[in-house]
């Protein structure tokens, strides 16, 4: 039994030989290792667009302003509540307020895209999207940083808007109207520095 059992081995030890020299030669020889290297490579890719698909998944205008609507009167953010009495609350989306709410509902903006939301005491809510191709090219920062005399220092502008009273009650939307968006202004400051978007002319 022991000479068995010492044959028995020697035969594993051999065909395992066999097959690693099988193995090697493929590898090498027949470039088995550069198509190995091929397939990871190529998932490895296609691993990369996906997320860099997923970074660059935006929502439309609409669907940012529903979404602050629905966080607005039926979500669980203090950031959203309204203001005391005869105050009124400005919600940029590039502050910090806003861009906890934008990781919050996941809205993801277009490159020089933006928003605001302004809350009156009594409830009553506006949501402001800018959209850069709306208006020109010309992106919301430079919208917001331009000065007296600059190319990018509009005063009218085009904007998606939405507009709810207190209650939630939506009392108008562009999203409900023919056109895809609607006239708005720039408020700025006695020395023309940006304020903030708001619907409608100055």
């Amino acid at each position: 039994m022991k000479k068995q059992k010492g044959q028995d081995i020697i035969e594993y030890a051999l065909m395992l030989a066999v097959v690693v020299g099988i193995g090697f030669g493929l590898y090498t020889h027949v470039g088995i290792g550069d198509h190995i290297s091929t397939v990871f490579n190529n998932a490895g890719n296609l691993l990369e667009e996906v997320g860099k698909g997923k970074q660059t998944t935006f929502i439309f205008p609409d669907d940012a302003i529903k979404r602050l609507f629905d966080e607005r009167y039926g979500g669980s953010s203090d950031i959203l509540e309204k203001p005391a009495t005869g105050e009124v609350k400005d919600i940029a989306f590039d502050s910090k307020e806003g861009q906890e709410l934008a990781r919050k509902l996941n809205i993801q903006t277009k490159e020089g895209d933006g928003w605001y939301v302004r809350i009156f005491s009594p409830g009553t809510t506006v949501v402001t999207y800018y959209s850069a191709s709306d208006n020109g090219g010309v992106t919301f920062s430079q919208l917001k940083n331009a000065k007296p005399g600059d190319k990018e220092y509009l005063t009218k502008i085009y904007i998606h808007e939405g507009i709810h009273d207190g209650s939630g009650k939506e009392t108008y939307n562009t999203a409900n109207t023919d056109r895809q968006s609607d006239v708005g202004h720039v408020e700025r400051d006695s020395k023309g520095q940006f304020v903030s978007i708001y619907p409608g002319s100055k």
